[in-house]
C-alpha cells in the first residue's frame, strides 16, 4: 500500500511538472506573458527560442494558451518560428465581429520591408483564441473598415495590393486578383470593383 501511494505521489508530481508551463523562472528562452481578456487567469504565453545553436533573430518559439489555477490548464500549445521584437502584440479586429483580436508579429521579409503577423480570434464570452491558420502569408495586413475586408500591401520593386476576408471556417482567402499601386491608382474605387466583379 505504501508503494502503491509513493507510486501515485510521483505520478502526481510528474503530472503538475507537465502541466506547469506558466511563470517558469528557470524555463528556457525569453517568456512573454498576453491576457487577452478581463480575467486574467487566461493567459497566451510565448516562450522564445527554445532550442539551443538557433543564431539571433529567426527562432523556434513554444506559444500556450491556457488557464492559471492550481494545476495550469493547458487549452493548446504549438511550435513557429519567430523573431522576438519590442512592442511585438497588436489588438485589432479582422474578422468584422466587433471584438479586437490579437496580432503577433512573427517576421519580415523583402529587406524588412514586409511584415508577418499571427491571428487569434477572440471569443470574450467563451474565453477562447482561435488561430487563423496561414494569416501569416499576408503580408503588411490592415483591416479596411468601410469596406470590411483586409488589405495586403506586399513590397517586391513594384508594390502590389491583394485583398482578403476570413471564412466561417476561421481561414483567409483572396478576393480578386492582386494589382499593382500606380500613381494613377484609386484606390477605394478599385476595391469597390474587385467586390463588384467578386460578389457572392
Amino acid at each position: 500500500m505504501r508503494y502503491f501511494i509513493l507510486f501515485f505521489a510521483i505520478l502526481s508530481i510528474n503530472s503538475y511538472a507537465q502541466k506547469k508551463v506558466f511563470h517558469q523562472p528557470h524555463a528556457k528562452g525569453v517568456w512573454q506573458y498576453v491576457y487577452p481578456f478581463a480575467d486574467k487567469n487566461y493567459v497566451f504565453a510565448v516562450q522564445h527560442g527554445v532550442k539551443d545553436g538557433e543564431e539571433d533573430g529567426l527562432k523556434t518559439s513554444n506559444i500556450y494558451f491556457g488557464k492559471i489555477g492550481k494545476t495550469d490548464e493547458i487549452f493548446w500549445k504549438e511550435q513557429v518560428q519567430m523573431r522576438l521584437v519590442t512592442e511585438n502584440i497588436n489588438y485589432e479586429d479582422f474578422n468584422n465581429d466587433g471584438k479586437k483580436d490579437l496580432l503577433i508579429f512573427e517576421d519580415t521579409g523583402a529587406r524588412g520591408g514586409n511584415a508577418h503577423y499571427n491571428l487569434y480570434l477572440i471569443n470574450t464570452q467563451k474565453h477562447a483564441l482561435t488561430k487563423v491558420v496561414n494569416f501569416n502569408k499576408i503580408v503588411n495586413p490592415s483591416y479596411n473598415q468601410k469596406h470590411k475586408i483586409i488589405l495586403s500591401y506586399g513590397l517586391s520593386g513594384e508594390n502590389f495590393y491583394s485583398i482578403y476576408r476570413i471564412n466561417a471556417k476561421n481561414k483567409p482567402y483572396q478576393i480578386g486578383k492582386t494589382f499593382k499601386d500606380t500613381d494613377e491608382l484609386n484606390l477605394d474605387k478599385k476595391i469597390v470593383e474587385i467586390l463588384k466583379e467578386n460578389k457572392k
